[in-house]
């Protein structure tokens, strides 16, 4: 996966991918990350591909349009928190943890979910978290498949904004892969004018 993204996406730019349809990106990835464990014999579980998982997971940040229920901790903030520190090597978060994991919230007006459990926030809420967490452990690539699903307007910008400003950071680079459709490209008519931002006809198989 990997070398796959090595070659399709080189470290140095910023991607904006016109995909067939909202959810290609997405099941290409999850047929990549995913499909593959649950495939063949249980051995796959423990074996090869899954010895590599770890190296797959804290280089290659995943934000699909729905979320499973994969969250680990009781509270919106301390699930952030944890990422920071796993990206960190630390067991468990600290205080500064929790510190940086509100900003974040209060970054993106969402401070009034930091005590709420994770399961039970909405859609664009979820999506939201998992973005901020997967941000959070710097990733060598960040995929979002489609930014603007369960997303209002205010939040997509907000969301493109940070992603700038934070790419201007010398300590914060990854390659961003963002998928689009053409008959649907308000939302990122800024990015197909900036240099940073390489434009793909199609989502390379």
């Amino acid at each position: 996966m990997i070398e796959w993204l090595d070659q399709n996406f080189p470290i140095g730019k910023n991607y904006l991918v016109c995909q067939d349809h909202k959810e290609q990106i997405n099941s290409f990835i999850e047929a990549r990350l995913v499909a593959s464990f649950h495939a063949g014999r249980k051995h796959n579980l423990w074996g090869e591909i899954a010895a590599r998982l770890p190296q797959i997971g804290k280089q290659v940040a995943w934000v699909p349009n729905k979320m499973p229920a994969i969250f680990l901790n009781e509270t919106v903030e301390h699930e952030i928190a944890d990422a920071l520190a796993a990206a960190e090597a630390y067991l468990q978060p600290g205080d500064k943890h929790i510190e940086t994991a509100r900003k974040l919230l209060s970054q993106f007006d969402l401070l009034h979910l930091a005590q709420q459990n994770p399961f039970f926030l909405s859609e664009g809420e979820t999506k939201m978290l998992w973005l901020l967490t997967q941000w959070v452990k710097k990733p060598v690539y960040l995929i979002i498949g489609y930014l603007p699903s369960g997303l209002s307007k205010q939040k997509i910008h907000s969301i493109l904004s940070f992603i700038i400003e934070q790419k201007n950071r010398p300590d914060r680079n990854p390659a961003i892969i963002l998928g689009y459709q053409p008959d649907q490209a308000d939302w990122c008519a800024n990015l197909i004018s900036d240099k940073e931002w390489q434009i793909m006809p199609n989502w390379p198989e």
